[in-house]
């Protein structure tokens, strides 16, 4: 409460702690001491509440400084200890003799202890008797300790026969702006007591630590202290280059984050800082360096300003820390790995457990080049496939070693098929097929959110829905979605799966020197799948694992040594004379190649692995390591024994597969024989359906069996329907001509079995729920918790950041659980760049913390049921649940200019892992710990399995979480693929272990019910017993205006908004909605109730001002009550004519600068700016000013009571200076300025 007093006492006292309520959130504790005549803070002990039955002491065991873990923060700077609790207390030590407390607003008249009792009134129930039985008070002595309570005594020698440098330093320039802040009076009786003691004690360094606490307490209330230390004064000394300063930005600009101090909240403190046009070296820990000479990192490596770097797609040069990048051709990677798991050339993995021959990619409509892929149930359960097939034309083919084959063609395909342990597939396609193909492997245009584009026009829903056009026979049945974990059937196989698959992401494990370079989570995910669905478990995990170490491979990467512990078996299985290599990067050495040229030889291909020859032995046709010596010649092809001469054509040979069909077909369908018929004809095999209508028919051989008529295709129903009334098909429903469906924000109608789709521009949508799940712009799926605040979105990006960003929003988790699990998070919105607004979500509530320029509000808040809704005039919308869900809408006019955990919404969810100094990674952890706020926080080190953390909740995690794949969201299983929801509820479920199960279950289904309410799937899935919302609580007695509504409501008429229009046509928000009736139309979101008159809300202020209270000058008149404006009356009359009472506010502006006259010399002269010389010079001067401001034309900055001259500036008159006044018997020249409202 802003008091001072002297307490000696070298016990152990509460400085502070938390009482007056049920529980109590801190202690903090504190013992002095005094060694050689100087005092000092020697223990600090703390107890902070962080979470229910969790608390931390300090001191407590070593830890690595910066720490960060469960909301609590401990930082070292080069002056001060700081510890930071998210419960809203901050603790500065010197680690000397000074310790300050900042503690939030909400423990007003809750402490306790030498602080006093925050009740904003000095010396009120704190010095009830005197200072040093309050502070005696306050002890709190060991179990078996009695400290002996201290004695107060003034130093008898003391003398007034100072040099007032306590009066002089306090009250002197440096402290002018604290002076009007922070009362001087008893700082001064402070520091000349300590004078008078520093002659007993000869410690004349007392008062320097009074200076110094009067300088932080100034800081504390907003003010600026100047740097009053000088080289005799209590100076201080800063390492290497840097500078002291009384007040500097505690947010430092680093090599790693360039504009840490534009967007900072905290106040200035003292310290060692970096000079003007420097920044700290946070790379190399050398100091202030100028930007230009900052460092940059990659791969944990450190390059210089002006070296590069060069990957396999893109080459990077370091220029003043960012990275400036360019991409280079790069070929496109389409795989099929486990039988099952596909990756398009643009990187989008999904999961097809298919039964069919299916396009994976061609080109064009004469089919420059067409890959073919079957896939076939091949196992126990319907989820366990393989690929049987692959067929491409016109082809080279080799195999470099026992485990692959090579298909090389001449226009810039290359497929890698592995035949070992189970068959895999790797298509390899030329840059200058960019946006060209279709199929299983999508487009290859770098945009991985319209790879499940269809031939029809529009982009499917899901993997299932997306597979069954691709299908090249009608015959085949359509994939259904799997919602099965493999490894719930069986508690062996999933731990063998954990065990061995878990070597993938371990950070120690045989594959880590690759993580940097080919992320390893959705290899995990595959091997764990794939290993529990397989009934030859060892050949899908080693499938699996050769996965990642080929895409490695690819990298650049090789994995030696990877088979050491796991899947060994394969490196001691060659056949005789073979041996097995990790690296084959080159044809087989064959016989064959002796006699003539293998062309083979000149094609390149990513490194294998498998069984080869030996150096100095050549493959035989029968597959055996021979000698040279023992070889045959070849000729054409042929092998010809020593002296012998063979001449021959080579012939072409047939494989024939023979089919038993049944003879019989059922109505309307009719057998078709392929026996007796002319070559070329094709049977059943190429019967068309209205699926398959556009899909060529890709034949090697005639096959009998049932087909349509002549003219007619099979309906998908089992009966035959002309071509021309073939209906549409989205999401495995059929739409007949003319019918519309809704797709984003765009239109599309049903035509010619095609749909014709309107192309307006959409929001882009940014999704962070639960513990940390992320979902970019671009689509990209990532999870991360770290402890510290995050950029999640801005658009200050790049060198010109500082210039062109208008918007930043900041996350912070709110940690619960063991685990650290986020159970709430706290948001921050900055916006505009010069003067920025800020606000604050918290604790369900918004705060505008600051506001921009001319008190201006550039944004709208309204209430949308569970969610509170953001709107600003940049064009950004933040939709928050109060909890841990936060969605963000981006206007399109954004794209590829925002920067972030959000991606950097350009269309390309493949380079979303840009860090902050613009380079493009893969590690998760290098992404998301680049974009820390501060670079003090320490970084995040891992990703946490909490379901491996608490074994004993995951079986509960996975029953609750199954409503997501159970029959409740069926309608919208074709909609929005549910398997990244539901892992993601399992994962949260598992984590919230020490209270809030339901909320972290409920949230993460609520997240996968609003993905459906996106795409117009409306889920009802809320009961009484599963995550009820409450919304009876906001009825009145006898009143059902609240209900819930799955899917939220339309812009509603508000009084925030009573016109009842939007800005913008947002998706239904779930949530309490009130159906306000027609006398009471308006909705009153901080009453949360339906009234019929609404309060008056200032767009400018942001303020809310009830209907009976008087703002300003107010005058009478009548209106319509449609108006929603209210008035007061000054008389208080009542009058007969129904009047709406109206606010008027009273706007004020300042004038300019004036200067009607210039002071003379002469002590009669002077400067005059009063109200009458300014009118009768012609300057515009209201008739009655509410403010005056006044300063000297060459001393604009200076405040007018540091001048040293004697001058009058009144609201009253203007200002007045006499010559005869001043000591220097001149007046500067003077300005004012008029407040005219």
């Amino acid at each position: 409460d802003g008091d001072i007093f002297r307490f000696p006492g070298l016990c152990n006292y509460v400085f502070a702690s938390h009482c007056n309520a049920a529980y109590e959130d801190f202690n903090i504790q504190i013992r002095r001491t005094v060694v050689g005549n100087t005092p000092a803070i020697s223990h600090i002990t703390m107890k902070l509440e962080v979470r229910k039955y969790l608390a931390f002491l300090l001191p407590f065991l070593r830890v690595q400084l910066p720490y960060s873990q469960s909301g609590i923060t401990i930082e070292k700077s080069n002056i001060y200890m700081k510890v930071i609790s998210k419960l809203g207390i901050v603790l500065m030590w010197n680690e000397d003799d000074s310790i300050l407390l900042e503690l939030n607003e909400k423990y007003a008249n809750q402490t306790c202890g030498l602080c006093g009792d925050f009740n904003g009134i000095p010396i009120y129930n704190e010095f009830y008797s005197n200072t040093l039985q309050f502070g005696n008070m306050q002890k709190m002595d060991g179990p078996t300790e009695n400290c002996e309570d201290p004695t107060y005594s003034f130093p008898d020698n003391c003398t007034d026969n100072f040099d007032n440098i306590c009066q002089k330093t306090l009250s002197s320039s440096a402290f002018a702006e604290c002076n009007d802040l922070v009362d001087v009076s008893k700082y001064i009786t402070a520091c000349q007591e300590d004078l008078c003691r520093s002659e007993e004690s000869k410690n004349a360094s007392c008062i320097c630590d009074t200076f110094a606490e009067y300088s932080r307490q100034c800081a504390h209330a907003g003010g600026e202290p100047l740097n009053w230390r000088n080289t005799k004064l209590c100076p201080k000394t800063c390492p290497q280059n840097m500078q002291y300063q009384e007040c500097g930005s505690p947010c430092t600009d680093t090599c790693t984050n360039l504009e840490r101090s534009q967007f900072c909240e905290e106040h200035c403190m003292d310290g060692c800082f970096c000079p003007t046009g420097t920044v700290f070296d946070d790379i190399n820990n050398s100091g202030c360096i100028p930007l230009q000479q900052c460092p940059c990192i990659y791969n944990g490596n450190i390059y210089a300003p002006g070296t590069s770097f060069s990957a396999q797609c893109h080459s990077c040069t370091c220029n003043g820390g960012q990275w400036s990048c360019q991409d280079l051709p790069c070929p496109g990677i389409c795989s099929v790995e486990g039988g099952s798991h596909i990756s398009s050339y643009d990187k989008k993995h999904y999961n097809v457990h298919g039964d069919c021959t299916y396009v994976l990619s061609k080109v064009g409509i004469n089919d420059t080049f067409i890959i073919l892929g079957e896939l076939r149930k091949c196992g126990l359960t319907d989820t366990e496939t393989c690929l049987k097939t692959v067929a491409l034309t016109n082809v080279t083919i080799f195999r470099p070693s026992s485990f692959f084959i090579i298909l090389q063609t001449n226009f810039g395909v290359q497929l890698e098929i592995q035949i070992t342990p189970i068959m895999q597939v790797f298509v390899r396609l030329d840059p200058i097929f960019k946006d060209q193909t279709c199929g299983l492997c999508g487009n290859f245009n770098d945009v991985q959110a319209d790879d499940f584009k269809a031939m029809s026009g529009v982009v499917e829903g899901t993997a299932a829905a997306f597979a069954n056009t691709w299908k090249t026979q009608a015959s085949c049945p359509n994939i259904q979605n799997s919602f099965e974990n493999p490894c719930a059937l069986s508690i062996e196989n999933e731990k063998y799966a954990q065990h061995w698959c878990g070597l993938l992401t371990n950070s120690k494990g045989p594959f880590a020197d690759c993580h940097y370079a080919v992320n390893p989570s959705i290899y995990h995910t595959n091997c764990m799948f794939d290993t529990c669905n397989c009934e030859k478990s060892e050949d899908c995990l080693c499938a699996a694992l050769s996965s990642y170490v080929r895409a490695c491979a690819a990298k650049g990467i090789q994995l030696s040594g990877w088979r050491t512990d796991v899947c060994s078996k394969y490196t001691t299985s060659c056949p005789k004379s073979l041996n097995y290599s990790y690296t084959i990067h080159s044809c087989q050495p064959t016989c064959r190649s002796l006699s003539e040229p293998d062309v083979t030889c000149n094609i390149k291909f990513v490194p294998v692995d498998g069984c080869t020859c030996l150096n100095g032995t050549y493959m035989d046709d029968s597959g055996k390591c021979v000698p040279a010596n023992t070889c045959p010649c070849y000729y054409r092809g042929s092998p010809i024994t020593f002296g012998e001469v063979v001449r021959e054509n080579g012939l072409p040979f047939l494989t024939a597969l023979t089919s038993f069909l049944p003879l019989v077909c059922e109505y309307p369908m009719v057998y078709f024989d392929c026996r007796n018929i002319t070559a070329g004809t094709t049977g059943a095999e190429c019967q068309k359906s209205c699926h398959t209508l556009d899909m060529q028919c890709y034949s090697t051989q005639c096959v009998s069996g049932c087909v349509c008529p002549a003219g007619l295709v099979l309906d998908g129903k089992g009966g035959c329907i002309p071509e021309e009334e073939c209906p549409c098909i989205h999401n495995e429903a059929m739409y007949q001509p003319g019918e519309k469906i809704k797709v984003d924000c765009n239109t599309c109608v049903c035509k010619d079995r095609m749909w014709e789709c309107t192309n307006n521009p959409c929001l882009g949508t940014c999704a962070v729920y639960g513990d940390g799940h992320y979902i970019t712009f671009d689509d990209k799926r990532f999870s991360f918790n770290g402890n510290c605040e995050y950029t999640l979105v801005q658009n200050h990006c790049g060198k010109n950041s500082a210039v062109n960003g208008t918007f930043r929003v900041i996350t912070e988790n709110i940690p619960c659980g063991n685990t650290g699990t986020t159970c709430s998070k706290s948001i921050k919105v900055f916006l505009e760049v010069n003067r920025f607004s800020l606000l604050k979500l918290e604790k369900h509530h918004v705060s505008a913390v600051k506001r921009g320029q001319k008190g201006q509000v550039p944004f709208t808040v309204r209430y949308m049921g569970t969610y509170l809704v953001i709107e600003t005039t940049s064009g950004l919308i933040l939709m928050w649940d109060k909890k841990t869900s936060i969605f963000i809408k981006l206007s399109p006019d954004f794209k590829g200019q925002i920067c972030g955990l959000c991606g950097n919404y350009d269309g390309n969810g493949i380079n979303d892992f840009t860090t902050r100094s613009q380079s493009m990674v893969e590690n998760v952890l290098e992404f998301a710990n680049s974009w820390k706020v501060s670079s003090i926080c320490p970084d995040a080190d891992c990703i946490k399995d909490p379901c491996s953390t608490n074994p004993y909740r995951k079986s509960w995690s996975e029953k609750q979480c199954s409503i997501i794949n159970s029959n409740i969201f069926a309608a919208c299983h074709s909609q929005v693929e549910p398997g990244k929801y539901y892992q993601a509820c399992v994962t949260d479920a598992c984590a919230c272990d020490t209270g809030g199960d339901c909320d972290c279950f409920c949230t993460a289904v609520a997240a996968y019910a609003q993905a459906c309410s996106e795409v117009g799937v409306c889920i009802a899935w809320r009961t009484p017993s599963i995550c009820p919302l409450f919304c009876d609580y906001y009825n009145q007695q006898g009143e059902c205006e609240w209900h819930y509504k799955p899917c939220g409501a339309s812009c509603m008429k508000t009084c925030r908004n009573p016109s009842g229009k939007c800005l913008h046509n947002l998706p239904g928000l779930e949530g309490c909605y009130p159906n306000c009736p027609p006398d009471k139309p308006y909705f009153h979101e901080d009453q949360m109730k339906c009234v019929s008159l609404c309060d008056c809300y200032d767009n400018e202020d942001g303020k809310i001002y009830r209907r009976d209270e008087l703002i300003a000058s107010c005058t009478s008149f009548s209106m319509s009550a449609q108006d929603l404006h209210f008035f007061f009356s000054i008389t208080g009359m009542i009058t007969t004519t129904p009047a709406t009472t109206v606010c008027v506010k009273k706007i004020c502006t300042w004038s300019e600068w004036y200067d009607s006259t210039q002071p003379e010399k002469g002590e009669d002269s002077g400067d005059y700016e009063t109200f009458e010389n300014l009118r009768h010079k012609g300057y515009s001067v209201c008739k009655n000013p509410s403010s005056v401001e006044c300063r000297a034309k060459e001393y604009p900055d200076t405040l007018l009571q540091n001048l040293n001259q004697t001058v009058s500036c009144s609201q009253s008159t203007g200002l007045i200076c006499n010559n005869k006044d001043q000591q220097s018997k001149h007046c500067y020249n003077y300005e004012i300025r008029i407040l005219c409202c």
